[in-house]
């Protein structure tokens, strides 16, 4: 298969949980193989059982992991968006809460999204693993993303030496991609970021150049 971030032709396959995922050399990324995924239907029917909310304690402070180290980077009448929210865009109600205007965009739950705006920064939390085609989605991103704009990632990196078919972050069946500092270095050099800030476990902030 072709990678779905850097396009390079993958070779290297294994199966994990019943399932075919690749390893893709040339940028680091694994990912499943596109006839394990789940259909359309049935990907948004897990995902509305998703029950985030703004009064949940423990998911506000989940969300802090990205959003108190992004807000040194932030500064008074920029405006921001909540990307690949889920149904309930909580991150973008607590970015507001802070002062900044921030819209919100997913493809299932809000899709009406213009792609024709511009934004000072961009969160996309726990949303990377679900991307079917990553290059598309940073194509996106970049494209809504002004230049010296801030872009908020989280999405548990693969660590290194860990096995794969033991690696619980895989048992989701809508987790489909998954990344490491290789692919990071990756998407920074292809897609014209500077790494600002790297948790090294789940949470990494760019700046676009």
């Amino acid at each position: 298969m072709n990678c779905p971030l850097c396009n390079c032709l993958t070779e290297k396959s294994f199966v994990a949980n019943g399932k075919n995922y690749y390893r893709c050399d040339n940028c680091g990324l694994v990912y499943m193989d596109e006839n394990d995924r789940l259909c359309a239907d049935d990907e948004k029917k897990r995902y509305s059982f998703h029950q985030n909310s703004i009064d949940d304690e423990g998911y506000v402070s989940f969300l802090g992991r990205v959003i108190e180290p992004t807000m040194k980077y932030l500064s008074a009448g920029m405006i921001g968006l909540d990307y690949g929210c889920g149904p309930n865009p909580v991150l973008a109600q607590i970015i507001k809460g802070k002062g900044f205007e921030c819209d919100f965009y997913d493809p299932y739950f809000f899709p009406q999204c213009d792609f024709s705006a511009k934004y000072d920064f961009i969160f996309a939390t726990e949303c990377f693993e679900h991307f079917f085609s990553p290059s598309h989605e940073l194509d996106k991103i970049c494209t809504l993303l002004n230049n010296n704009g801030t872009l908020g990632i989280m999405t548990e990196f693969l660590p290194q030496n860990t096995d794969f078919t033991d690696w619980y972050y895989k048992n989701d069946p809508t987790h489909v991609c998954f990344y490491n500092e290789k692919s990071i270095g990756y998407i920074c050099s292809k897609y014209n970021f500077k790494e600002l800030y790297n948790d090294k476990h789940r949470v990494i902030i760019l700046k676009k150049l």
